[in-house]
Parts: C-alpha cells; structure tokens; sequence
C-alpha cells in the first residue's frame, strides 16, 4: 500500500497498530525502495537546489495545527507527505476537514481556508496533487470514520505470538541491528518466545534490549527477564 501510495496510485493509507512494531522502518523501507529523495532535513540541501516533488518524501512528527497543517500540505504539495505519531492532525475537526479535502477519491482535491491568513507566502486555496501515509498508535476505531474512508488502513495490532513471529521476520533483515551477531539476535528472540506471556508490553524494543543484553555476556537472562516483565 506504501508503494502505491509513492506511485500515487492511491492518496493515502493509515497505518495503525500498537507503538514498537516497526511500522515507521517498514514504511520509510518501502519508500526509500521505490528510490524516494527525503527531503524531512532541509539543511542537507543546497540553498536553490531544486528537487522533484513526485519523487520526493518528507517525514512530519509531533504536533501540528490546522494552520500548520495546511502550510505543510501547501509547501510539501506533489511529495509523499509521512505523519509519523502526529495525532492531532486526526483529532482537531479543522484539521480533518482539510484532510478530507487533500483525500478526496473524485476529480481535483482543492484545499481551502478560508479563515484570517497573516502568511503573505500561503494562497487561500491550491490543488493538492500529492499523497499521504499516515502512521499512528492510535485505535483505528478513534480515526475519522470520514478519513479513513478515503484511505486503505492497514490495522496491525498483533496478539503476543504475532508480535513473534513478526520478530522473527525482522532479524533475519541484514538491516535490523546490523552490529549485533545473528546469533545473539537469535538467542534474544527464543529467549522472548519461551517467557512471552510474562512481558506486560511486548515490541520491537524489547528485541532490541534483549539482544543488547545478550550481547553484553554473562548472566544475561536473569536481567532480560527483569526488563520484559519489569521494567518499562
């Protein structure tokens, strides 16, 4: 769905599920394949340097207004825009109408407002010709029913041996804790599986802990288990 998303095949996808299961490695993976520019950091830019829109992404975290939300829709227009964890574009009712705009399935998605600017630099209206991902933790039943349906949602909350079994998928990646041995990762990931039921709040982090843990020698499975089922 990410790539159709870059192909702008599709406007947007909302992807949802509980935090530390990869979703943003995932996604940002998928665009970097499809030979995407990242154009989140300006400053690694040439001043006057001109990058094509449609080939270009641009990751957005945090909190946003309406107002800015509408500036990053008009600045970032053409590009694959990433709200990463940036929830309060889903929550303020301003805010979801422009997004109801900027995803409109027929004809030219305009995008309007209407209200009092000050920014000589932003039009009262533009033609949004770029698309959106959405990546939240939030319950896919909390988001705009109207939002998602104009967008392919992708729900990825996972039961404990899912969340497994994703782990599993993820270390065999060359790219996931490339400093680390296979085999501590491997040893990390059997060690997970076998006390499971005892971590409170199983993720993608806790594979990390584990293999780093584990990596550090010694009684290293006394201390893993304190920090799946006790710590954090």
């Amino acid at each position: 769905m990410v790539t159709m998303v870059a192909k702008k095949t599709i406007a947007s996808t909302i992807i949802t599920g509980e935090g530390g299961l990869g979703k943003t490695h995932t996604v940002l993976k998928s665009l970097k394949a499809m030979n995407l520019i990242d154009t989140t950091d300006v400053a690694k830019f040439e001043e006057g340097e001109r990058i094509n829109p449609s080939k270009s992404y641009r990751v957005i975290k945090g909190y946003s207004t309406a107002k800015g939300l509408y500036r990053t829709l008009f600045e970032g227009n053409g590009q694959v825009l990433v709200f990463d964890d940036c929830d309060s574009v889903l929550k303020d009712p301003v805010a979801l109408n422009l997004l109801k705009g900027a995803l409109d399935s027929y004809g030219d998605r305009w995008i309007n407002w209407n209200a009092d600017i000050r920014d000589d630099d932003l039009p009262r209206n533009f033609k949004f010709t770029g698309s959106i991902v959405f990546i939240s933790n939030m319950d896919s039943d909390r988001i705009d029913q109207a939002v998602k349906s104009r967008a392919m949602c992708v729900d990825l909350s996972m039961t404990q041996n899912q969340k497994v079994e994703r782990m599993e998928t993820l270390i065999d990646n060359p790219e996931f804790m490339p400093e680390y041995a296979m085999q501590h990762k491997r040893d990390a990931i059997t060690f997970i599986n076998e006390i499971q039921n005892s971590i409170k709040n199983l993720s993608l982090r806790s594979l990390i802990a584990v293999t780093k843990i584990r990596a550090d020698g010694g009684e290293w499975k006394s201390l893993a288990k304190y920090i799946c089922t006790q710590g954090a």
